[in-house]
C-alpha cells in the first residue's frame, strides 16, 4: 500500500507482472504422483491410483514391479506372506483396471409416439414397462447390496490404517502397508462397482418411467383393432376362451379328485400324493388363467364395439366390469398363495437327497421338480395375465365415456361401487365365526338375529305406548292393571324374539335338557340373584300387591310411590323426589306397608293432649272444626265422620286421639297430612284459649342444705404512704 502511494507506476509493472504468472503456472506440465512408499505412507497416497484405466495401468504395473523388488529385503519369515499379499493386491488392482475401463451405459430412448395404438400393442408395451420395471427394481437392490459391501470395506480399511500406525518401523510397517493397500484397493472397487450400479439402475428406472408414461398415452390414443368385420373374429375368441374355461373346470374336477387319495405308507406313496396336490393347484392356476383369457377377450369385444359405435347396452358392459373387477381381486388375493405354496414344494423337492433312491422314486421327484416349475410359469403368466385386464379395464372404461358421455360414466362407477361394496359386505357375511353343533354361525347369522331382537324390541315398544296412552284415560286401579299387562307382554315378546333369533343361528332347543342344563348351570355359578330378582319381579306383578302408583312403606323407613316394576328391580320415587332403586326380591321377603293397596281411603289417628281442667266438650269442638279446615278430610260419607277420644290420664295433660278419615290424596302423604292437621289443630285450640301444656316436675328435699362454714375475714392490705 505505501509502495503505491510513494510510485504508482512501478506498482502497476508489478501487478501486470503478476497477472502475468498466473497462465504461466497454468501451462507448466502436471507432476506425476508419487509411488506410495510402503514404509511411510502420506495421507493421499491412493491419489497415484486414481485416474482413467490408460493413466492407471502403467502406474500399477510400476508398483508392483517395485513391491516385488523390495520383498527382497525383508527377512527370510516375512517373505512369503510378503508375496501372498502382493499377489492379492495384483488381483485386485487388475479388477480395479477393468471397472476403470467401463464406459457409462447409455440409456435407452423410446422411438416417437404414434398416432394410434391397437390393443396388441398396448398389451405388448405393458409387458415390457413390467420387464423395465422388474429389472429397475433389480438394479436397485444390487445398489443397496453393493453399498452395505461398500461400507464393510471402508470399515476394514479404517481398521487396516490403524494397524499401519500401531505397526512397529521395519518389515511389520511394510507389511502393514502392504495390507493397507490390498483392503484400500477393495475399497475402490467397491466404490467403482456402486457408481456402475448407481448409473445403470438410474437409466433403468428413467427408462421404466418412460415406458409407464407410454403406457398412458396409449391407453388416450387406443383405437379400434379393426374394421366391423374383425367383430366376428372377436366373438368367436370369446367363445373359444369359454369352452377353454369349462375343459380346464373339468380338469381340475380331476386334479382334484386325483389329490383327494391319501397314501402314506410307503414313501412313494407319499411323494405321488405331493405330487397329485401340486398337479391340482396347477390346474387351479391355469383355471384362473383361461378365465382371465375369457375377461380379456370379453374386454376387447366390448372396446372394439364401443369404438366402432355399435349398438351395445352400456349397463350390460358394467355388470361384464364388475365381474371382471372381481376376478382380478380373487386372483390377486389368491396368487400369493399359489406361489408360496409352489415355492415350499419345489425347496422341499430340491433338499431331498436322490443318492438312495429308488428309480421309481427318482423318477417322481423329476415329476415334481418339473410340475412344480411349470406352476410357477402359469403364476408368472398370470401375475402378467391381470395387469393387462387392468389396462383393459381402463380402456372399456374411457370407451363408455365416448360413447355415453362422462356423466353416465360416473353413474356406472357409482353403481358399480356400490355393488362391490354389497358383495364384500355378503362376502363378510358368509364369513364362519364359530360352530354350535354341526352348524356354522356366520357374521351375517349374528347380524340376523340382532336385526329379530330390535324388531321385538320395537314391537314391544309400541305396545307398551299404546296401552300406556290408554291407560291415562282410566282410573288408578285400572292403570296398573294395564302397566302389569305391558310388562308382561314386554317380557313374552322379548323372549320369543330371543328364541327366534337363537333358533335362526342354528341353536336347537329341541333338547332340553341340554338348555335346562346350562340355565342351572348358568344360575349356579352367578345368576342367582338376577333370577330371584326376575321371579319376584313375576310375582309382585301377577299378584298385584304392589301397583305402580301405590303409596308404599318399608320397614327400613323408606316411603315412595312406586314408580316402575323393571326385570330386576323396582323403582321408588319418595316425596322429596328422589327415586330409589329396590331389588324386586326384597319386596317378597320381608315386609311392607301399602297404604293404597285396596281403598282409595284411610283413617289417621293424630294424638294430642290439653291441660287439666280444660273443657272436653270444647276441646272436641276445637278438633272437629279443625279438620274441617283441612283439605285432606272426607266429608259428606256417613260413617267416616272425624271423632275425638279421650284416651289416656296423662302425667301433664288429658290426651285425646283425633281420628279423620282422609282421601286418596291424603293418603298418598301421610307426613305431610298428619303435619296440617296438627298445625291447623294447634291454632284451633289457641284460638278458644285451650292450653297444650308441657311437662312440669315437683321436687321433694328430705333434708336441708348443709350447715356452711363461717367465713374468714379477708386481710386487706395496708394503704400505700408516701416518703417522707
Amino acid at each position: 500500500m505505501q509502495l503505491a502511494r510513494r510510485n504508482p507506476v512501478l506498482a502497476l509493472v508489478l501487478l501486470l507482472a503478476a497477472a502475468g504468472a498466473v497462465p504461466a503456472q497454468e501451462t507448466e506440465p502436471a507432476v506425476s504422483p508419487t509411488a506410495p512408499n510402503l514404509a511411510s505412507l502420506q495421507q493421499n497416497w491412493w491419489a497415484y491410483f486414481d485416474g482413467t484405466s490408460e493413466q492407471v495401468r502403467p502406474r500399477v504395473d510400476a508398483f508392483l514391479a517395485d513391491t516385488n523388488q523390495q520383498i527382497a529385503s525383508l527377512s527370510s519369515q516375512n517373505q512369503q506372506a510378503a508375496t501372498d499379499l502382493v499377489e492379492a493386491v495384483r488381483d485386485n488392482l487388475q479388477v480395479y483396471l477393468s471397472l476403470l475401463g467401463v464406459a457409462d451405459s447409455e440409456r435407452r430412448e423410446l422411438p416417437e409416439p404414434a398416432a394410434v395404438y391397437t390393443i396388441d400393442e398396448l398389451l405388448q408395451t405393458a409387458a415390457q414397462a413390467r420387464d423395465a420395471r422388474g429389472l429397475a427394481d433389480d438394479a436397485q437392490l444390487e445398489v443397496e447390496r453393493e453399498q452395505r459391501i461398500l461400507t464393510g470395506a471402508t470399515r476394514r480399511r479404517d481398521a487396516a490404517f490403524k494397524d499401519y500406525l500401531d505397526a512397529n518401523v521395519g518389515d511389520a510397517r511394510w507389511l502393514a502397508g502392504l495390507r493397507l493397500v490390498r483392503v484400500r484397493s477393495m475399497q475402490a472397487i467397491a466404490t467403482r462397482r456402486l457408481a456402475i450400479l448407481t448409473q445403470s439402475a438410474g437409466g433403468a428406472n428413467a427408462y421404466a418411467e418412460a415406458l409407464g408414461k407410454r403406457v398412458q398415452l396409449i391407453l388416450e390414443r387406443l383405437g379400434p383393432e379393426g374394421g366391423p368385420e374383425v367383430l366376428d373374429d372377436l366373438v368367436a375368441a370369446e367363445e373359444a376362451a369359454a369352452q377353454a374355461v369349462a375343459v380346464k373346470e373339468e380338469l381340475l374336477r380331476e386334479a382334484q379328485t386325483a389329490a383327494a387319495g391319501l397314501d402314506v405308507d410307503t414313501a412313494e406313496g407319499r411323494a405321488e400324493q405331493r405330487l397329485q396336490q401340486q398337479r391340482a393347484l396347477d390346474a387351479e392356476v391355469e383355471l384362473a388363467a383361461s378365465r382371465m383369457a375369457l375377461a380379456l377377450a370379453q374386454a376387447r369385444r366390448y372396446f372394439t364395439t364401443l369404438e366402432l359405435g355399435r349398438d351395445l347396452r352400456v349397463d350390460v358392459v358394467e355388470d361384464a366390469a364388475l365381474a371382471w373387477s372381481e376376478l382380478l381381486r380373487d386372483v390377486g388375493a389368491r396368487l400369493p398363495d399359489w406361489k408360496r405354496l409352489t415355492e415350499d414344494e419345489l425347496l422341499a423337492v430340491q433338499t431331498i437327497d436322490r443318492a438312495e433312491l429308488s428309480r421309481t422314486a427318482r423318477r417322481l421327484l423329476d415329476q415334481r421338480i418339473e410340475i412344480a416349475q411349470e406352476t410357477l410359469a402359469h403364476v408368472g403368466e398370470l401375475s402378467g395375465a391381470t395387469a393387462n385386464l387392468d389396462l383393459l379395464m381402463t380402456a372399456v372404461d374411457n370407451a363408455i365415456a365416448d360413447y355415453s358421455g362422462g356423466f353416465r360414466l360416473w353413474l356406472g362407477h357409482v353403481g358399480q361401487a356400490a355393488k362391490t361394496s354389497w358383495i364384500r359386505i355378503s362376502e363378510l357375511a358368509d364369513t364362519t365365526l364359530f360352530t354350535v353343533g354341526d352348524a356354522p354361525v356366520t357374521a351375517g347369522d349374528i347380524v340376523q338375529a340382532l336385526i329379530i331382537i330390535a324388531i321385538g324390541w320395537a314391537l314391544s315398544r309400541g305396545i307398551r305406548l299404546v296401552i300406556r296412552r290408554v291407560g291415562q284415560k282410566e282410573s288408578v286401579g285400572r292403570q296398573a292393571a294395564l302397566y302389569t299387562i305391558s310388562r308382561l307382554t314386554h317380557y313374552t315378546i322379548i323372549l320369543l324374539a330371543l328364541l327366534i333369533a337363537l333358533t335362526s343361528i342354528g341353536l336347537d332347543f329341541t333338547n332340553l335338557a341340554l338348555v335346562a342344563g346350562a340355565l342351572s348351570v348358568g344360575i349356579g355359578f352367578g345368576l342367582q340373584s338376577i333370577v330371584n330378582n326376575f321371579v319376584s319381579g313375576l310375582i309382585i306383578l301377577f299378584e298385584r300387591t304392589l301397583r305402580v302408583g301405590d303409596y308404599i312403606e318399608l320397614d327400613n323407613g323408606l316411603t315412595g310411590t312406586v314408580k316402575a316394576i323393571n326385570v330386576r328391580s323396582t323403582l321408588i320415587n319418595t316425596n322429596d323426589n328422589i327415586d330409589i332403586v329396590v331389588p324386586n326380591s326384597e319386596f317378597v321377603s320381608t315386609r311392607l306397608t301399602n297404604w293404597t293397596l285396596a281403598e282409595h281411603i284411610l283413617r289417621m289417628r293424630i294424638p294430642f293432649g290439653v291441660a287439666y281442667g280444660s273443657d272436653k266438650e270444647l276441646v272436641k269442638k276445637a278438633a272437629i272444626e279443625a279438620c274441617t279446615d283441612v283439605p285432606y278430610t272426607l266429608t259428606h260419607m256417613p260413617g267416616r265422620e272425624p271423632d275425638v277420644w279421650l284416651v289416656e290420664y296423662g302425667d301433664n295433660s288429658l290426651n285425646f286421639l283425633l281420628l279423620v278419615w282422609v282421601n286418596r290424596q291424603g293418603a298418598r302423604r301421610p307426613t305431610r297430612t298428619k303435619a296440617a292437621y296438627l298445625w291447623q289443630l294447634e291454632s284451633k285450640l289457641a284460638e278458644y284459649g285451650i292450653e297444650i301444656p308441657f311437662p312440669q316436675r315437683d321436687l321433694h328435699l328430705r333434708s336441708g342444705w348443709p350447715p356452711q362454714p363461717a367465713a374468714q375475714p379477708v386481710a386487706q392490705p395496708a394503704p400505700d404512704t408516701p416518703d417522707d
